[in-house]
């Protein structure tokens, strides 16, 4: 996809909505490499959900982390948009 967008930066996470219509915030793999992410969401939020996720993350409407840190869920497109933030701006990027 990078290609397409003729751009040099890696995607790290994209955006979208399930058929329930909760944001979703997923990981983007490494080429090849089926279950290694470019960036995972945040250790601490992994595993989390709902009233206790949001006292974590301090992001209004955030539903769960999966366990492995690869997608996330959020009611609203701009807590998904700040999830995807956070865990940008959480550690050194390895890919």
């Amino acid at each position: 996809f990078e290609k397409l967008l003729q751009t040099d930066k890696l995607i790290k996470f994209v955006l979208y909505t399930d058929q329930g219509g909760m944001w979703r915030v997923q990981a983007v793999t490494v080429e090849g490499k089926a279950f290694e992410n470019r960036l995972s969401l945040p250790e601490e939020w992994r595993g989390v959900r709902d009233e206790d996720l949001e006292k974590v993350t301090k992001i209004k409407g955030s539903r769960f982390v999966h366990a492995a840190g690869f997608i996330g869920g959020n009611s609203y497109y701009e807590g998904a948009l700040e999830m995807a933030r956070v865990a940008l701006n959480s550690r050194p990027v390895r890919y």
